[in-house]
């Protein structure tokens, strides 16, 4: 579209009025009142003309770059309209542009799907208020997206990745091993072929030597870099995992990412001040102190079918030798079952039987109860002694929420060890519950490590408030990039990413 004089603007100017004054033109707008707001305050003058239309058309099409479908953001009545040169015609291009950019960048500053959704639906459509002053202020239609992209590390990294992993897939992506048994060093097999071409096809580990048949030692290096980067056992071996993560197409890698995009604008400006990170697909926990990683560590996260909730809060106390109150669905499902078969289970266990809460709370004598007779919901408390035993360990961090979910100690040590880590009932266990306490507590003169340990030596149940709380997040990035390029991927072991890369997907007009 050429650049309009102020002859030409105003007929324009004119219909942009009629246009936004007409309540039937509402249905096709996402953001009617708002794009008002905006026009009225540049006395409806057209934004989107000569160079800038096009650079603005371009930015909407760059949508694809955020893993959005640019058919969301008008681009069919966009492309049509082009060629409209009246006045109503350009006041409605003006118009579609403005709106579709609006909504794309409510969507790439916070997301297009209800965060942490469980079902991946579409959040109401809305555009924050402050949207039409940014984009009316912005030298370009790029810069005010620009402007809105989460600035942590890692989103730019994985569009970078998204880019790469789309260009593989629409090249054919790469063919899977043939079946058969575990590849090993110094194997001389066909398979090792096929092994040593699909590792070169995605050129992201490495060398992968010369020797087609042979498994020599530089491809065995290669095979390591990437059960690295999948979060396997790193064995050189290929197994049944590897060969999985091996066997998964490029197109479903492209969906993880475009998945994994969403999540990241979730988390949105991330404060930038001290904070936990839990990432669940990965089964770790970072620490984090502005720009600094203080503490990494592994977690034992929910079992598929007892999965942890992505959400956000701010861990407000620790709980020393805490008590353990066995939630009532866990009392129903696991604890009963258990009790029936072994009445001696909960003496082993160190659990006690409890009606009431506080001061009205009473002790009862499990040879008492018929437990083949109780029904549930169990209708009276389980809880837990503190001690050795105790199923939260030593310390447990408290973040009271709905999900009935925290970060505690655990006695299952040996779990740690294991690549991946789905054990829990959807608590999150951390391996060094003392050094993340240390930490939470070390702006706190009266908690020094020492006296920390004392407290817990002590073996008396104690609440230690935090004297600020500390933003803790339960993510589930299933793929990251690392600050040297690597994509690291891991398996999807709730089943998310399909659905909500398929969400994302889907059109927004009908929703």
């Amino acid at each position: 579209m050429a650049g309009l004089g102020p002859a030409a603007a105003e007929p324009v100017a004119d219909a942009l009025r009629a246009r936004l004054a007409a309540p039937a033109a509402d249905g096709a707008l996402y953001a009617p009142e708002l794009l008002r707001a905006l026009y009225a305050g540049c006395d409806f003058a057209p934004l989107w003309t000569g160079r800038r239309a096009e650079e603005a058309q371009a930015a909407l099409a760059a949508a694809e770059a955020h893993g959005l479908s640019t058919a969301n953001y008008h681009r069919a009545a966009i492309v049509s309209g082009r060629g409209d040169t009246t006045p109503g015609g350009q006041a409605a291009l003006d118009v579609l542009i403005s709106d579709g950019l609006l909504l794309l960048g409510s969507h790439v500053r916070s997301g297009r799907i209800e965060p942490g959704s469980v079902t991946p639906r579409p959040r109401l459509l809305g555009v924050d208020a402050d949207l039409p002053a940014r984009l009316a202020a912005a030298p370009s239609a790029a810069a005010f997206l620009d402007g809105l992209v989460s600035p942590l590390a890692g989103y730019a990294r994985l569009q970078d990745a998204l880019r790469r992993y789309q260009a593989l897939a629409d090249a054919g992506g790469w063919s899977g091993l043939p079946p058969g048994p575990t590849l090993r060093p110094g194997d001389r097999d066909p398979a090792v072929a096929a092994l040593r071409a699909r590792l070169a096809r995605e050129a992201a580990d490495g060398p992968v030597g010369a020797d087609g048949e042979l498994f020599d030692v530089t491809l065995e290096a290669a095979v390591r870099r990437f059960q690295a980067r999948h979060g396997l056992d790193v064995d050189g071996a290929v197994g049944r995992r590897t060969r999985t993560a091996l066997d998964t197409p490029a197109t479903a890698r492209v969906a993880q990412i475009v998945a994994n995009l969403e999540r990241r604008r979730w988390l949105g400006a991330a404060p930038g001040q001290r904070q936990v990170r839990v990432n669940v697909a990965a089964f770790t926990l970072e620490a984090i102190d502005g720009p600094e990683v203080a503490l990494r560590m592994r977690v034992i996260v929910g079992r598929p079918y007892r999965p942890s909730p992505e959400f956000a809060d701010r861990i407000r106390y620790l709980v020393l030798n805490p008590y353990w109150e066995v939630p009532p669905k866990l009392a129903a499902q696991d604890k009963l079952p258990l009790i029936r078969r072994d009445p001696a289970y909960l003496a082993r266990e160190h659990l006690r039987v409890l009606r009431g809460w506080g001061q009205q709370a009473r002790e009862l004598d499990p040879a008492t109860i018929d437990w083949q007779r109780v029904k549930t919901p169990v209708p009276f408390r389980l809880r837990q002694d503190p001690g050795p035993g105790n199923a939260l360990g030593q310390i447990k961090f408290m973040f009271p929420n709905a999900h009935d979910v925290y970060l505690h100690d655990t006695p299952s040590r040996g779990l740690f060890a294991h690549a991946e880590r789905g054990f829990s009932s959807g608590c999150i266990r951390v391996q060094q519950p003392l050094a993340l306490a240390d930490w939470l507590l070390a702006d706190d003169p009266r908690w020094s490590p020492e006296a920390l340990r004392a407290a817990i030596e002590s073996e008396k149940t104690r609440t230690v408030n935090l004297r600020r709380p500390v933003p803790v997040y339960l993510l589930y990035w299933t793929v990251w990039v690392d600050s040297d390029g690597a994509v690291h991927f891991r398996r999807d072991i709730y089943d998310r990413d399909g659905p909500l890369a398929a969400a994302l997907a889907a059109p927004l007009q009908g929703e």
